[in-house]
């Protein structure tokens, strides 16, 4: 079935998890409704979406992510909150450049890292994908 342009918005894809910002700025502007900041994690991609006037969405696949780290400072570990680093594996780019998603204020963050490594894992193991190291 193709897409035409009356149904365009009705594009469905499974959300694993869906959370915004979640520092003390955020959570304040949550509250009144301007934060415009979305993070999501879908079955085949990470989806990064900014911005109210000029909306920017960022996504990349599930099956190019790798090592997705966690980095607490003290501020962000008495609110329960940490930031969410993960690389992108392009092979197409300059050695030694590395692109870098990060979600940042993320709630429950060693939770989510945890969900993200599984769900690129599983994508992987689906895609029949296999790495080879170069010496």
């Amino acid at each position: 079935m193709a897409i035409g342009v009356d149904n365009i918005n009705d594009v469905e894809y499974e959300v694993i998890w869906e959370d915004r910002p979640a520092g003390l700025w955020q959570r304040f502007l949550t509250l009144i409704h301007l934060n415009f900041t979305k993070y999501q994690i879908t079955k085949d991609e990470l989806i990064i979406q900014k911005g109210f006037f000029n909306r920017r969405t960022n996504s990349i696949e599930l099956y190019l992510l790798k090592d997705p780290d966690v980095k607490e400072s003290i501020y962000q570990r008495l609110l329960k909150i940490g930031t969410l680093s993960v690389k992108v594996d392009t092979r197409s780019g300059v050695e030694g450049q590395t692109r870098i998603f990060v979600l940042r204020n993320v709630r429950n963050c060693e939770a989510v890292r945890k969900l993200l490594r599984d769900n690129i894992e599983r994508d992987v193991m689906e895609r029949k994908i296999t790495y080879f190291d170069h010496i």
